[in-house]
């Protein structure tokens, strides 16, 4: 049985994103090389750091939904959520790529440079994207019919009989 398109979805923008994550902690490694080091690359690590942590932390998520998701949706369902939370993570890691090129942090509201706000404004979307995805998806986990309810009929006669013995 072949896996969902959403799950297979999932997993490669995960794939992409571990990537993304490597290649920036190898470039946080040779932006905070000293000055006359000749691995030295004259930006900001701190961007860099950003990009490599968030670009993990959305690999991360993107896989464990994927583990998930056939608890969650059969097949051809959910779409919307994959494609949400897919899109938010991408999109967010490239503003934060562009943000790490540029040496911005991205995170100032009132910063006087139009390309800071851009970029600002676009890590706000992509986490609201990534935000409505998550709420789906746990909408769905709590009204799944694939998830076992606890059932309270007979937990008071279980615990009497537990006091009794």
């Amino acid at each position: 049985m072949s896996r969902p398109l959403e799950v297979r979805l999932l997993l490669a923008t995960a794939f992409a994103l571990y990537l993304v994550a490597l290649f920036a902690s190898v470039w946080e490694v040779a932006a905070l090389q000293p000055p006359d080091s000749p691995l030295h690359v004259g930006i900001l690590a701190g961007p860099i750091a950003q990009l490599a942590v968030f670009a993990f932390a959305h690999a991360t998520v993107n896989a464990l939904v994927a583990l998930a998701w056939p608890l969650l949706y059969e097949r051809t369902r959910g779409r919307h959520a994959a494609w949400l939370l897919v899109a938010g993570a991408l999109l967010h890691v490239a503003a934060l790529t562009f943000a790490a090129a540029r040496g911005l942090l991205a995170v100032q509201l009132l910063d006087p440079r139009a390309d800071a706000r851009t970029l600002l404004y676009t890590r706000a979307l992509a986490l609201s994207l990534i935000a409505v995805a998550l709420v789906m998806l746990l909408v769905r986990a709590l009204r799944s019919p694939n998830v076992e309810q606890p059932s309270l009929v007979g937990e008071p006669q279980q615990r009497r009989d537990d006091q009794a013995g």
